[in-house]
């Protein structure tokens, strides 16, 4: 799609994003994004395109993102739907901001999974970090909303 007609489309419509938490005993991967809409810490996922169920996106972006290939569908438990509003976006008009709504999923990685993940350039600042769910809060602010958002993830995750 022509960038303005994206930008276009981003002012009217709703998208939807896949997430992944990746886990590994009790800790969550959290990777810092270096692009707006989310140009912070949070999960690994993106957009779905025409034609993907959820689980198919989540693989994909597994793969593209975190270089996690032929993860097995079985092994995405659904988490959650989420509705996040962003104030800004990479494309101009950058303060119209966007919407999107995120069907979570998480992933329980083994030890030699957790060493496979290199992070896209191009997506994240290649900085992540492997967070106990209790101290989680040092690395956000939970006065954001979007940081809420997180937090919520957080806490539906069904980690054992």
């Amino acid at each position: 799609m022509p960038e303005a007609a994206y930008s276009s489309a981003l002012d009217h419509i709703v998208f939807t994003c896949v997430d992944i938490a990746f886990f590994h005993c009790d800790r969550l991967l959290l990777a810092k994004r270096s692009h707006y809409p989310r140009k912070s810490w949070w999960v690994i996922g993106g957009r779905m395109v025409a034609g993907e169920n959820p689980i198919e996106t989540a693989q994909r972006k597994a793969s593209e993102e975190a270089q996690l290939h032929n993860l097995a569908s079985e092994r995405f438990q659904y988490v959650g739907v989420y509705s996040t509003s962003f104030a800004l976006r990479e494309q101009a008009p950058i303060h119209h901001g966007s919407h999107s709504v995120n069907l979570t999923y998480q992933v329980a990685l083994s030890e030699p999974e957790t060493h496979l993940i290199q992070l896209t350039s191009h997506e994240y600042d290649c900085h992540y970090q492997w967070i106990q769910l209790e101290q989680i809060n040092e690395l956000i602010d939970a006065n954001s909303p979007l940081d809420q958002a997180l937090l919520q993830i957080v806490q539906d995750l069904r980690i054992s």
